[in-house]
């Protein structure tokens, strides 16, 4: 085997999957960042912070295409290739072991559920946790090769979570409290973070701006923070209408109706957020983790597994609209009764192993690579 670890940069979102990853590798193997590289298809990327953009360019640095292949049917792999979405064959990157880890930290809300596509083309296949496995089993049958390898870790993006799950509800107040002073927030006013998948079925497709146009009646009380999937902006058929979108978007924060998080989901801004607007994107499932008051536009049809349907209904309060949504904060809401158990369920389908799943998965990459050298 090449003596590489390519991890392909499909976007934003998964360089931000992949960078607690690369920490954890280097960690437990620190010679390790000299077998890695990114492989970086898109023309921009967006990042967490400094730390996480200076091992990019290292490691963008580091690749190096790998050579063809003469022997098409040899069955020895000649790199690990780590990555969230199916690289395109024009890429070259047909000669790997196909490691698969998660960008979202959900499955079953969507459809046309790209987690199986994913696993189909996957030799080891980092899962969110058993119930995944049980999903991905019932949907395929047949067809679920006993070639392909899952492991449940847990989803590695979500480990930034830990500290704020895991403590006490006064130093998470705290918590809220420090990252609303890193993002220049009055600590008296309350965040609400609106979610948007980038599909037709998000907020920002179906809505437009007509939420934060609603929201920002609230008065100077209410800090808005639109988060928004980078292919939105990217590799989507309607160029047009994310063109109008992204104008109108930058419309309202030149305004200062609302602050814009586009590029990755905003992991700090969803946990300072006090209410989480969202849809079927799973931002969702990551303010359930959070254990966040929560209110989606959601319908059944939207859902390809039945039991994610019913957490994602029974950990929030429904809004069929811009109009609706107001009425509910003017007026206030209840929350379901079942929603301390759908916070559970939550916990166990999407949130096992919560803080170490970054460690899991760097010790499967380097678990794999010791066998194919």
């Amino acid at each position: 085997m090449d003596n590489q670890i390519i991890f392909y940069a499909f976007s934003s979102q998964s360089w931000d999957s992949y960078f607690p990853i690369i920490t954890e590798l280097i960690k437990q193997q620190p010679e390790s960042e000299q077998w890695m590289g990114v492989y970086a298809p898109c023309n921009q990327y967006d990042f967490r912070n400094e730390s996480s953009k200076q091992i990019f360019d290292r490691l963008k640095q580091n690749f190096k295409h790998p050579r063809e292949t003469k022997k098409k049917n040899s069955k020895q792999f000649r790199y690990l290739l780590i990555t969230t979405h199916i690289p395109e064959p024009i890429h070259g990157l047909e000669d790997g072991l196909y490691i698969h880890v998660h960008h979202g930290s959900a499955f079953g809300s969507f459809t046309q559920d790209y987690v199986l596509s994913c696993y189909q083309a996957s030799n080891i296949y980092c899962g969110i946790s058993t119930a995944e496995e049980k999903f991905i089993t019932e949907i395929l049958g047949s067809e679920s090769s006993k070639n392909k390898k899952f492991i449940a870790t847990g989803c590695p993006k979500n480990d930034i979570f830990s500290d704020y799950i895991f403590s006490s509800q006064q130093r998470r107040v705290e918590i809220k409290q420090e990252v609303k002073n890193a993002l220049g927030i009055d600590n008296r006013k309350a965040i609400v973070f609106l979610a948007s998948h980038w599909t037709e079925r998000g907020t920002l497709r179906r809505f437009g701006t007509s939420l934060i146009h609603v929201l920002s009646t609230l008065g100077d009380q209410v800090q808005i923070i639109q988060g928004a999937h980078p292919n939105l902006w990217t590799n989507h058929v309607s160029t047009q209408t994310s063109t109008w979108l992204y104008e109108a978007l930058c419309h309202e924060r030149d305004k200062g109706t609302a602050l814009l998080s586009l590029g990755i989901s905003d992991a700090m801004a969803l946990v300072a957020a006090d209410v989480v607007v969202g849809d079927i994107s799973s931002i969702a499932i990551e303010a359930a983790l959070l254990e966040k008051p929560i209110l989606l536009n959601i319908d059944e049809s939207s859902f390809c597994n039945k039991q994610t349907y019913e957490i994602y209904k029974d950990m929030s309060v429904q809004f069929e609209g811009a109009d609706d949504l107001l009425q509910k904060f003017i007026h206030g809401v209840t929350f379901p009764k079942e929603r301390e158990l759908a916070f559970r369920k939550a916990k166990e389908m999407f949130g096992f192993n919560l803080g170490h799943a970054s460690s899991k998965v760097a010790s499967i990459i380097l678990e794999a690579k010791n066998q194919c050298d």
